[in-house]
């Protein structure tokens, strides 16, 4: 476990009773010890003999500190007291957030309560609410996908959609997004469900604290006819209609939703309720995209590649071809363009692939011996190009491997190759785009 547990310990150290002072300093080690290591989630869940602290670092979750288990309690009132939740309360889940003050920097922390066996478990969520958006090309986007991106922010309307499982960056890139939107001359408007980033200039507003609905939240924006909205999330079908309908009528609508990517987003929409002849027109550009660990950057290797190496790309990427090995080239070659890795060392060439990176089995005290440090996002772009947005008004088309057929005729580049050529320029490595995308193909 982790180096401070003798600190918790003595924190902790009354089994039988523990003070308020002891429980507030543990919490609060707790949240520092997690934003000094980069943690997004902290989990505080009962064992049969102990508290296990979980961190979930880059995207992986890691035991590092155990409590008493007889303390359980005292720290989920305290906990409840700093988020105004039901401290009495163990039998229903709860939500709620507060702010902590981590080296100078406010951080959110939006707190996740469930009753489990054993007790209560705690999610707690971090968030730092200082600093400026990151750049898209920071992030992970470049190339043609990128450039579709920026072309549709050039236009005043339509509906742009940012899609991705919970924690994957969804509402980080689309404040990335609006930030390059942000000027005196253009008034946004948000709906989120909580404070999670701040806007300068922007009009935010939090449902957790109106009580509001998106969709009472939206036609309350329209009211005020901002030229941008974004909806953090799109629950149902009514408020899936009110944004495609706005988006028809001079107003560039971003929204967030939860699909496995750009494919299955544009589909859901149809689902939703949405005319197809209406999304198909005003539909602009749909986003997939899911985080992966990135290498490190001190201690990762560049090394000829393997045999089982090209094994794993020829039967879990589908790269066995003549025509697959150009395309991958062209891309690596594109990607290099865009600043990705080094422009000089490329691992590709039109009929094959000679050099893959991955990560140092030893590690180093960067990246804590994981061989991994950060993440970046792969991605998945899709344009309504004229065939697809036919598919979108055909009713037939209904399975995503049908849609995403049609789009890669149209240059579409999906998540997975996205991943892999993001692994050939040293970002990540190929089991890293497995893990995340493997079980969505």
């Amino acid at each position: 476990m982790g180096t401070k547990d003798g600190l918790m310990g003595r924190l902790l150290g009354n089994a039988e009773k523990f003070t308020d002072k002891q429980v507030g300093e543990t919490l609060d080690l707790l949240v520092s010890h997690g934003v000094q290591r980069g943690a997004s989630d902290i989990h505080i869940e009962p064992h049969d003999r102990f508290v296990l602290v979980r961190y979930r670092i880059d995207g992986t979750l890691r035991g590092v500190h155990k409590l008493p288990l007889e303390a359980l309690d005292a720290v989920m009132i305290e906990l409840k007291k700093r988020a105004a939740l039901q401290t009495m309360d163990n039998t229903m889940p709860q939500d709620g957030q507060y702010e902590y003050m981590a080296d100078g920097t406010a951080v959110n922390v939006n707190v996740s309560t469930m009753p489990v066996y054993g007790g209560e478990k705690a999610v707690l969520h971090l968030a730092k609410q200082a600093g400026k958006p990151r750049e898209l090309e920071a992030a992970g986007f470049w190339g043609d996908g990128l450039k579709s991106i920026q072309n549709v922010l050039a236009t005043p309307h339509g509906l742009v959609v940012i899609a991705g499982p919970r924690h994957n960056g969804v509402g980080a890139t689309l404040f990335s997004l609006l930030d390059q939107l942000n000027s005196p001359m253009v008034s946004i408007a948000t709906v989120e469900g909580q404070a999670k980033h701040r806007l300068p200039g922007a009009n935010q507003t939090y449902l957790s604290a109106s009580g509001m609905s998106y969709y009472a939240g939206l036609q309350a924006a329209l009211k005020q006819d901002p030229n941008v909205i974004m909806l953090a999330d799109l629950p149902d079908s009514a408020s899936a209609e009110l944004a495609i309908h706005a988006a028809t009528t001079g107003h560039l609508i971003l929204v967030g939703i939860h699909a496995e990517g750009a494919i299955a987003a544009a589909l859901r929409m149809r689902v939703a309720g949405i005319e197809p002849f209406l999304l198909a027109t005003g539909l602009r550009v749909t986003v997939g995209q899911r985080l992966v660990r990135r290498l490190c950057p001190d201690c990762c290797e560049r090394r000829p590649i393997l045999a089982e190496e090209m094994r794993l790309l020829q039967e879990s990427f589908g790269v066995a071809t003549t025509a697959a090995y150009k395309r991958l080239h062209d891309l690596e070659a594109q990607a290099a363009a865009s600043g990705l890795g080094n422009p000089k060392q490329h691992n590709t060439s039109s009929t094959g692939i000679s050099h893959v990176w991955r990560r140092s089995t030893e590690g180093c005290t960067t990246c804590d011996h994981t061989g991994y440090k950060g993440q970046v996002a792969i991605v998945e772009v899709l344009n309504p190009t004229e065939n697809v947005q036919k598919a979108l008004m055909d009713r037939s088309v209904t399975s995503v491997p049908a849609l995403q057929k049609i789009a890669v005729k149209d240059s579409f580049v999906p998540m997975a190759l996205d991943g892999l050529v993001k692994a050939l320029r040293g970002l990540t490595d190929m089991h890293e785009v497995l893990r995340a995308t493997h079980s969505h193909q």
